[in-house]
């Protein structure tokens, strides 16, 4: 990346971070391009260099998040059976622990919703890279079907889990989710 590319790199964050601190004070829909120029310390035109609009700058922090989050996902070894569904809900629970703050903003800003669609956008191509035991292999469209019961279960986690006005640790949801996935597997294989 070359010294112009880290700039405007740097001025997204900059204008980033500026809305999520104008979001802690006023409603989303109420926030002006100006205000987080302004709050960012950057013109209007450098906003709209980087952004169409405030909604992008909303669109570029949950890739960032979902980079990050889909990064220590992949650093995991394939195990097998329970272990890896262990392993993956820690790591799950343990990344949106730390941005819970950030997650509990969204959801009082009404953009939770958002965020899970730009989730599965971004969740499906990497479907493969991730090899998990439970992954169906089949059509795009099955692929598609399977990643939306998966996610759906996930990001309703984040939203009832981190909601909450005083969450409960992730050790302890992660010793619930694994009792559904358990009770589930069960009452399959009890045919």
């Amino acid at each position: 990346m070359n010294g112009k590319q880290r700039m405007v790199e740097q001025s997204k964050q900059w204008l980033c971070d500026a809305l999520i601190n104008l979001m802690k004070k006023e409603n989303f829909q109420d926030i002006s391009i100006t205000e987080i120029a302004q709050t960012a310390e950057l013109s209007r035109k450098t906003f709209y260099h980087s952004f169409k609009n405030k909604e992008a700058v909303i669109n570029y922090l949950c890739d960032q998040l979902f980079d990050q989050y889909f990064e220590q996902l992949l650093q995991q070894k394939p195990q097998v059976g329970e272990i890896m569904l262990n392993t993956t809900f820690e790591i799950f629970l343990n990344f949106w622990w730390q941005k819970r703050d950030l997650i509990q903003l969204l959801i009082r800003q009404g953009l939770f919703d958002h965020m899970n669609e730009i989730w599965q956008k971004k969740a499906i191509p990497r479907y493969q890279q991730f090899a998990a035991p439970w992954h169906v292999h089949g059509t795009p469209a099955q692929v598609n079907y399977v990643m939306a019961f998966q996610l759906g279960g996930f990001t309703n986690i984040l939203r009832v889990w981190l909601g909450q006005g005083d969450p409960e640790p992730p050790g302890k949801i992660k010793n619930v989710m694994l009792l559904a996935a358990r009770q589930l597997a069960d009452s399959l294989n009890a045919n």
